[in-house]
């Protein structure tokens, strides 16, 4: 095999070797952001699962206030004010 034989095989391994390399550090990056992704979907899931009690709470608290609503409402109809525009 003739000089130019053998630095054709060099040169095709360096290419092999650089794009090899090359092709770890995208897969590299592809993970990092793989895991990224993983957690913050990790933590919407948490946020989703721990506000999911607000509405029925929220509708329990306003159905414990009506009463308070109810009494306010006769008192500032008692003293001629109106307690409409304000809910």
């Amino acid at each position: 095999m003739s000089i130019f034989g053998w630095l054709d095989l060099v040169l095709i391994a360096v290419v092999v070797i650089s794009l090899t390399s090359y092709l770890y550090r995208i897969i590299a990056q592809l993970n990092h952001v793989t895991f990224t992704l993983g957690t913050i979907i990790a933590g919407v899931a948490a946020i989703a699962n721990q506000t999911q009690t607000v509405p029925p709470v929220v509708s329990n608290v306003n159905n414990n206030l009506a009463p308070v609503r109810a009494k306010a409402d006769a008192l500032a109809g008692r003293a001629g004010g109106s307690r409409r525009g304000h809910t």
